[in-house]
């Protein structure tokens, strides 16, 4: 297979068919008559002159950019983080088309009349005002009265036993209902007279109101909570003396074995230390047998250095009570419903990843763009037009010599925030260092041999720029505009972090991180910050190894 284009098929054959015909005439001195008279007048023509076909003579079947895309996918690890980079930019649109997807501007707020409750394999049960199931609600319900509690168990309970009751009553069975629109939710509506509800397993071995007491203490603020819902993993301690409450005690790693004094509870009861024993498979967790009439416990760390900023309460409490949570979905740990968490004010913190992610792309692809067009275009006639040389280096001196942290600040100051004022205050200086180095590149190789030789031919100056100059500063050229991407957000997000970055309408990895970093402090929050960290590292690090292998694939040197 010929590797030459149609024409120079066309052109190879007509040849071929010229060679074959005076081949014979070609090997004589002299010829006869007969074939004198076979000669046309067309073979005496001069052939014209074409300065094109003349440059083009010179040419092989070799192609600068086949080349370069070939040595490029020769580099696998370039071609994995393309890859990852490619479907990260995909899937920034392709995420609000999914189903079930929040708007990244809402604030989310409890339902106000609706429970979900979810039990686990252990019997813990853990209700939220977080909407859990598809769809439409199973019943309407007056809030005043009644609240509409959904609950779901594991498959091995079977259908599950519902039981409700006043605070301190009797517990009284209730018949729940298959949510036909949302497999193994069942569901019931539960009077406000007697809002504490239970769950247990069809058989009745299992269920979520135990005859026990978890107590836990934060690790930031110190302050002890008191629940009958079970929180620790296994069977329970069945052989419990007569008397005494069975307590569960959670305390942070950095106290120790805790120390715990119990007393009753009116003020100046005699206290009584408690020992607190290891519970086996469950790591950081302690039990221990109260006295019932000393419910009062006073929680403090191995050393005494810290303790828990109020008592603890050992005594078996009501079950669950359904009662609708008030209020925004402020500060929500990463779950099934919100993928990435909530922020302070309830916003979905999954969308608004998404949607920064889309919004801190486009400005900093929008921003590459334009430093690589003016970049090239400037620092092409600023290099090659002699004439042009005293005027760019002015601008340059000009530009150069004020610092680009002012322009960027003063820029931004002066217009309106928005995505606009953004690409127009890192534009007005980005391309000025990237002109400068094609300026060097092309006076070292403007007058070099090929070049001189293409002038010789008659190529015209734009050829010459285009075909001669330019694949000589593609490399550096690719490199550049793959780190001024990642350094255009690096620009949005010292923007967010002073405050003249975009409004908090318009989510961008910006503003996530300058929100994010001022709860790092706090151990619980840190995913707000943890999260845009990685999405904008991974951007970072994709755009400048691939950058740095078409870098290296664009050169010239490595055709060879």
């Amino acid at each position: 297979m010929s590797k030459y284009s149609i024409k120079d098929k066309v052109s190879a054959k007509l040849e071929n068919n010229i060679t074959e015909n005076t081949q014979s005439m070609a090997e004589k001195d002299d010829l006869t008559p007969e074939e004198i008279a076979k000669l046309t007048p067309d073979e005496f023509e001069f052939v014209e002159y074409d300065e094109s076909e003349a440059e083009r003579a010179g040419y092989s079947n070799y192609s600068y950019w086949r080349s370069t895309v070939r040595m490029f996918f020769k580099n696998k690890v370039a071609v994995v983080n393309l890859v990852i980079m490619l479907v990260l930019v995909l899937f920034t649109f392709i995420q609000p088309l999914l189903p079930n997807q929040f708007d990244p501007n809402v604030v989310n707020r409890y339902d106000e009349d609706t429970v979900w409750m979810v039990v686990d394999e252990d019997g813990k049960a853990k209700l939220s005002g977080i909407k859990y199931t598809d769809g439409d609600k199973a019943v309407a319900v007056n809030k005043d009265v009644e609240t509409l509690a959904y609950v779901q168990a594991p498959e091995d309970w079977g259908t599950p036993q519902l039981y409700v009751q006043e605070k301190g009553g009797v517990a009284e069975p209730v018949s729940a209902t298959a949510d036909a629109n949302n497999p193994g939710w069942y569901y019931i509506v539960v009077s406000k007279g007697k809002p504490y509800m239970f769950v247990t397993s069809e058989d009745g071995a299992k269920t979520t109101y135990f005859e026990a007491c978890w107590i836990t203490v934060d690790e930031e603020t110190a302050g002890v909570t008191s629940s009958s819902s079970k929180q620790t993993s296994g069977d329970l301690i069945t052989d419990i003396p007569e008397g005494t409450v069975l307590t569960y005690l959670q305390v942070p790693a950095s106290w120790g074995t805790p120390h715990v004094m119990a007393g009753g509870v009116m003020r100046g009861s005699e206290s009584t230390e408690i020992e607190f024993l290891p519970l086996e498979g469950n790591d950081g967790w302690y039990y221990a047998f109260v006295p019932a009439e000393q419910m009062m416990l006073e929680i403090t760390s191995e050393n005494g250095e810290y303790k828990g900023k109020n008592k603890g309460v050992a005594r078996v409490t009501d079950p669950s009570e359904i009662k609708p949570q008030i209020g925004f979905i402020e500060n929500q740990k990463p779950n099934s419903v919100f993928w990435f968490g909530t922020n302070n004010i309830g916003q979905d913190l999954w969308s608004r990843m998404w949607s920064g992610t889309r919004t801190s792309l486009f400005i900093g692809i929008v921003v590459a763009l334009i430093e690589a067009v003016v970049g090239i275009l400037v620092g092409l006639l600023w290099g090659y037009v002699r004439k042009l040389d005293f005027l760019f280096t002015e601008i340059y001196n000009i530009i150069n010599n004020i610092p680009t942290t002012i322009i960027l600040i003063l820029a931004s100051y002066v217009m309106r925030p928005s995505v606009q004022t953004i690409i127009i205050a890192m534009s007005l200086t980005g391309w000025i260092g990237l002109a400068r180095f094609i300026r060097n590149q092309v006076i070292i190789i403007r007058d070099r041999d090929f070049n001189l030789a293409s002038r010789c031919l008659g190529t015209p100056t734009r050829r010459v720029i285009v075909k001669n100059l330019l694949p000589q500063m593609v490399s550096v050229v690719m490199l550049r505009m793959a780190l001024a991407i990642p350094g255009a957000i690096g620009s949005e997000v010292f923007l967010a972090y002073i405050g003249l970055g975009l409004p908090i309408s318009i989510p961008s990895l910006g503003n996530l991180v300058n929100n994010g970093r001022s709860l790092m402090m706090a151990p619980s929050l840190r995913y707000q910050l943890i999260i845009p960290a990685v999405i904008l590292s991974i951007i970072t690090v994709c755009f400048y190894l691939v950058g740095n292998a078409f870098s290296d694939a664009a050169d010239p040197k490595n055709h060879v």
